[in-house]
């Protein structure tokens, strides 16, 4: 068990330390380290996981750590995941926030997170274009999947209503 705590715990850690962008820009991080590199459940199970997690309250990868590490470990794994994950930013974010103003308006930092947006933003379209084959399997799926792109992009529907929708959608196609 403690093999599977640490396992997890650096695992999580190594992934808190380098993602920048927020909880959608881990999740290829995530996949890679998880599911492709220690083999902690399938692409199905991870979509799966990504899918409830969204239509759930509270930050994506958190609540994909905490599954994760239930799955490998149970409650004791479910925590050390959370664990690993939040802590590299929020000791980051303590340690910076006394340099808050000095920072912000620093030329380096600007353009250093000026050239973060558009990786993060690549990081998010490469994790589509990575899960679409298992999520996108008939023409029905492809349409939901396409429906719930323009509503985003054409509406003011909040995307937990667009999820709901999917997820009902979902169920009244017997998919």
């Amino acid at each position: 068990m403690l093999k599977d705590l640490s396992a997890l715990l650096v695992s999580f850690l190594k992934i808190g330390c380098v993602a920048y962008g927020g909880g959608p820009s881990m999740i290829p991080l995530l996949k890679a380290e998880g599911v492709e590199r220690k083999g902690w459940g399938g692409t199905d199970d991870f979509i799966d996981a990504l899918a409830l997690g969204n239509a759930l309250p509270g930050p994506i990868i958190t609540k994909m750590s905490a599954a994760i590490g239930y799955e490998k470990a149970g409650w004791a794994g479910a925590w050390t995941a959370m664990l690993g994950i939040a802590l590299p930013s929020a000791l980051a974010l303590i340690v910076l926030l006394g340099f808050v103003a000095l920072v912000k308006d620093n030329p380096v930092v600007t353009s250093m997170l000026r050239g973060l947006r558009p990786v993060v933003v690549a990081m998010l379209a490469y994790a589509s274009w990575d899960m679409a084959p298992s999520a996108l399997k008939s023409r029905i799926t492809w349409a939901i999947g396409i429906i719930a792109f323009l509503l985003m992009i054409f509406t003011p529907l909040h995307p937990a209503l667009i999820i709901v929708l999917g997820a009902v959608t979902g169920v009244l196609l017997k998919l």
